[in-house]
């Protein structure tokens, strides 16, 4: 209880200025970070040694949820390394603010202020949207999706003979809703690849935590009759995510010879990558390195868009990216305003996703820049751009290069993922200090395009 109220005196005593809250959830996330890192160096945690480098790269993308790792994480972990590091993606994967707010929710009806600034941060919350219902049903649903995820996939673990079926069904539930895509096996779950109860499991968990939270509380709110009709943002999320899923796999499919001359199985194949890819959980059951460049290309926008706001996964967002289709569109049809299910989407909002997209692609080309400049005569330039742009969408899927990238090559990835794992606009926001209001409006003079 003294710790309880500690917590709430510290937050209640910051200001909730914006540039405030970015900074701590900067320094929060840091923290987690550095105490990742301090499991993995003590020698009791793991089996093998590791450099490092490797344990900050480790670190870094158990924390952000990304699942790219220089090791055989499974093997070079034993079960307290792997027990801490499910802890650490949990915390990363539903935000330590979500579970410091829950904390406090549970012994005061009120929130801090600043606990509602980092929330709203965080999970990249729409305006007016009820924050306390989103704390609940974030712990109701995290921990009753994962609890049925792992029973299901106890049943196919143990009916595929492997070992410890129940912690690989507790290990693989919590990596796959928290989109983190670490496995215990060293080819993922290619060795599943034709076990359907698996990967059809690994498959919904995935895509329930990259729709997000707020998908799921409207669909509860709407089934026990306290909301009359989803929310737009729901709506969008949810046409977005199908349509890039469908778009994504037949092109995929059609993109890869291989994947074509295996006929049925390879459109399978297509199907859960693309699923992998787009929810930003990074599993594979198709050796990524066999993908043709038109394959690599598909697999990398999909990776860069993401998943969906208030969810687990990162990228730049399905509703950003679909309100610049919705941008798009109505000027190419000369329209003043972009309305979605005939409601107009605010101007402040689409400003928001093009500045997104604008800093996302900066920061991937200046990661993969810096990648090239260091291992280019080591690596093809696809493979890299696919290594940052799954960096920085926190995925995890590799073409193989990770564990022989260079030591400086693997300090950028693992900044790649820390960014991601923030958003890149709450990156950009604490890097830049708020500008003087103007007093008076400048004039308007029109310039050539």
């Amino acid at each position: 209880m003294d710790s309880l109220g500690n917590l709430k005196k510290y937050l209640l005593k910051r200001n909730g200025s914006p540039k405030s809250s970015l900074i701590l959830l900067i320094q929060g996330y840091l923290v987690l970070t550095c105490l990742c890192l301090f499991v993995l160096i003590l020698p009791f945690s793991r089996n093998v040694d590791i450099s490092f480098v490797d344990q900050v790269f480790l670190a870094s993308s158990i924390v952000s949820t990304t699942g790219l790792t220089p090791i055989d994480f499974g093997g070079s972990l034993n079960f307290f390394g792997e027990l801490s590091a499910l802890f650490f993606i949990q915390l990363g994967g539903i935000g330590y603010m979500a579970l410091s707010s829950f904390i406090i929710f549970k012994d005061s009806p009120r929130l801090p202020r600043l606990s509602i600034s980092l929330l709203r941060l965080e999970f990249n919350l729409p305006e007016r949207y009820p924050l306390l219902s989103f704390v609940r049903s974030v712990f109701i649903f995290t921990i009753l999706i994962e609890g049925i995820g792992a029973s299901v996939l106890y049943f196919g673990f143990r009916n595929a003979g492997v070992d410890q079926p129940i912690w690989s069904a507790i290990f693989h539930s919590v990596s796959s809703f928290c989109t983190a895509g670490f496995s215990l096996y060293s080819d993922s779950m290619s060795s599943f690849s034709d076990n359907a109860l698996i990967t059809n499991t690994i498959l919904v968990l995935s895509i329930l935590g990259s729709v997000g939270f707020i998908v799921l509380l409207d669909f509860w709110l709407k089934i026990i009759r306290k909301r009359k009709h989803v929310t737009l943002t729901s709506k969008i999320i949810l046409i977005s995510t199908l349509s890039y899923i469908l778009l994504g796999t037949c092109l995929l499919y059609i993109s890869d010879g291989l994947l074509i001359a295996d006929g049925f199985k390879g459109m399978k194949s297509a199907f859960f990558q693309l699923i992998s890819a787009h929810t930003t959980v990074g599993f594979n059951n198709f050796p990524i390195e066999n993908l043709k460049l038109g394959g690599l290309l598909i697999m990398i926008v999909i990776m860069v868009i993401g998943a969906s706001p208030a969810g687990t996964g990162g990228g730049i967002k399905t509703t950003s990216v679909t309100a610049l289709i919705g941008l798009l569109y109505s000027i190419l049809r000369k329209r003043k305003h972009i309305t979605f299910f005939k409601k107009e989407i605010p101007a402040q909002k689409l400003y928001l996703a093009i500045s997104s997209s604008i800093f996302y692609a900066v920061i991937l080309l200046l990661g993969t820049w810096v990648a090239v400049q260091i291992d280019g005569t080591v690596f093809s330039f696809d493979k890299l751009l696919f290594e940052c742009a799954s960096a920085l969408s926190t995925v995890g899927l590799s073409t193989g290069i990770t564990p022989e990238l260079s030591p400086v090559n693997k300090v950028i990835i693992s900044i790649l993922m820390f960014i991601g794992r923030l958003g890149v606009m709450t990156f950009g926001f604490a890097l830049i200090s708020q500008s003087p209001k103007m007093t008076e409006k400048p004039k308007i003079e029109d310039i050539a395009l």
